[in-house]
């Protein structure tokens, strides 16, 4: 009689289905393995968006600093850098005078700097505040609008500026470009994790003075 019991016990069971602290054990444990799926995939996610994220700032980045480096380089005629975008000067501080200076002079940090390149068009580049762009005065378009460099839809402008070197005065002066970007949106995850990346480069200018 005991035996038969037992097995109608075992049968009822199976019949009866989970009780009710299996079933709690289940979906704690498929709670536990979604969390877990979850956060691989949320880091992978991340992981993908912000390797295209530098990927995109560095294509903005190279694009402004080429464009930027080659009319410079090849510029007809070298108009002078400012720091307001109104007064120009186109002497640069010496690194070594002759006879020395005291105190040595120190580069001013310039935004914006002028020529005229291979297309005979007045360009200004600037990089004041937030601003990356390029502006080219013609006949046509007495007042023009500055265009970006980048796109500021998705790269903002964290830091520029603009030098200027000649090793004594009978040199041709070396324009040293400088600037940091990074992604847009102060929100985004992406822009708290990506610390802004460097572009730099030093320019000697080819027809200085010819």
């Amino acid at each position: 009689m005991i035996e038969k019991s037992k097995v109608k016990s075992q049968k009822s069971k199976l019949n009866g289905g989970f009780t009710l602290v299996e079933l709690l054990a289940s979906i704690i444990v498929l709670v536990a393995v979604g969390s877990i799926i979850a956060g691989i995939i949320s880091s992978s996610l991340r992981g993908a968006n912000k390797t295209n994220t530098i990927e995109n700032i560095r294509q903005n980045g190279n694009y402004a600093l080429a464009q930027m480096s080659k009319d410079i380089e090849y510029a007809q005629t070298f108009e002078g850098l400012s720091t307001n975008g109104v007064d120009y000067v186109t002497s640069c501080p010496f690194s070594t005078p002759t006879p020395p200076a005291t105190p040595e002079p120190v580069p001013t940090d310039y935004a914006y700097i002028k020529i005229i390149p291979l297309n005979g068009n007045q360009t200004i580049y600037n990089c004041a505040g937030s601003t990356l762009a390029v502006t080219t005065l013609s006949g046509t378009t007495p007042t023009p609008t500055p265009s970006s460099l980048v796109n500021m839809d998705s790269v903002s402008l964290k830091e520029c500026k603009i030098t200027c070197i000649q090793t004594r005065a009978t040199d041709i002066p070396v324009i040293k470009i400088r600037f940091k970007l990074g992604p847009t949106g102060s929100n985004n995850l992406v822009e708290k994790t990506t610390p802004p990346i460097l572009f730099e480069t030093s320019v000697t200018i080819r027809n200085y003075k010819k």
